[in-house]
């Protein structure tokens, strides 16, 4: 089992604190979770979870939130879905003595299905809903700052590489303002200036070009990183993010489409041609397939630690 640590700050130190939220680097791999204060429902934790990878949940009401986001199931599927497709090997949980027996039986969970190091923070008396699974869990003990912050530095089993997009530095403002500019969606023939000026004027807003269906470069243009900031940043969930991204990629409307949850290889232009996969979409494609792995095995249960799972297909990092 990956490696699990659990850090005593019984007298509240802030210090203790300071070194966790420190410790979120997610270009190596870590990000530090800061659940929100009195939030004990279900799907609270994992919409935690999802803010820290840096992805913005649906606007409360929405037809999404009410559709999705508020499934607790659904959420914590992903939230492990984009930490397999972004490779997060290290998850450090702070406030972990008010996090509720459900949280932790799907923090556990996770670890397992992830493969990913889980360090707990309790700035207080161990709950009972931990105290009473840490023996079987054999957990490494941490009582000093020193030590806290060594197991905080330590990196997860496969940390970020350099040849993926840096999704961790999205900057794309939520909710969007008004007059932001939008993007002229892929068509079968090359966009014209006429074409965008039309459209800048019927929509009184700026419209930005993007390539045609098929000819992304593996490096994002002005525009194009633009569009990647807004997907990685706006869209919380993996499958929403990559049919959006499949259909800017490959120009073909949604009933053409593959399903966003098959490989990225399966992706054609209107020609037929396969599309190149380009750095900033091939992390959404592999997160929505990690999510379509993990919506398969809701026959074996949901998403809950079982001491019988460790002998079933579980998805693997790639």
């Amino acid at each position: 089992m990956p490696p699990l640590s659990a850090v005593h700050d019984v007298g509240d130190d802030y210090a203790f604190m300071a070194a966790a939220l420190a410790a979120h680097t997610p270009a190596r791999g870590r990000i530090t979770v800061h659940p929100t204060p009195v939030a004990g429902a279900p799907a609270s934790l994992a919409h935690d979870l999802l803010r820290a990878l840096g992805k913005h949940l649906p606007l409360h009401g929405s037809p999404e939130a009410v559709a999705w986001a508020a499934q607790a199931e659904i959420a914590w599927r992903a939230a492990a879905a984009w930490m397999l497709a972004l490779r997060i090997g290290h998850l450090v949980v702070t406030r972990a003595h008010r996090i509720s027996s459900r949280h932790f039986e799907h923090l556990f969970a996770l670890r397992e299905l992830t493969g990913m190091r889980l360090t707990l923070l309790c700035h207080g008396p161990v709950p009972a809903a931990l105290a009473d699974v840490l023996p079987a869990l054999a957990p490494e003990q941490v009582h000093t700052l020193t030590a806290a912050r060594r197991v905080l530095a330590a990196a997860g089993p496969e940390p970020h590489t350099a040849g993926h997009f840096a999704w961790w530095q999205a900057t794309a403002q939520f909710p969007p303002h008004p007059g932001e500019p939008c993007f002229w969606l892929s068509l079968r023939r090359k966009t014209s200036r006429a074409d965008l000026e039309a459209a800048s004027k019927r929509l009184n807003r700026t419209v930005l070009p993007l390539p045609a269906p098929g000819r992304f470069p593996p490096e994002p243009d002005e525009h194009t990183l633009f569009l990647a900031h807004r997907l990685h940043a706006r869209i919380a969930h993996p499958v929403h993010a990559a049919a959006l991204a499949l259909r800017i990629l490959t120009g073909r409307p949604p009933s053409q489409l593959p399903g966003p949850t098959a490989p990225p290889s399966d992706s054609r232009t209107p020609s037929g041609r396969p599309a190149q996969i380009p750095a900033w979409a091939a992390g959404l494609l592999q997160a929505a397939h990690c999510f379509g792995n993990l919506d398969r095995m809701r026959s074996e249960g949901p998403l809950r630690l079982s001491r019988t799972r460790k002998s079933r297909s579980t998805p693997t990092r790639r």
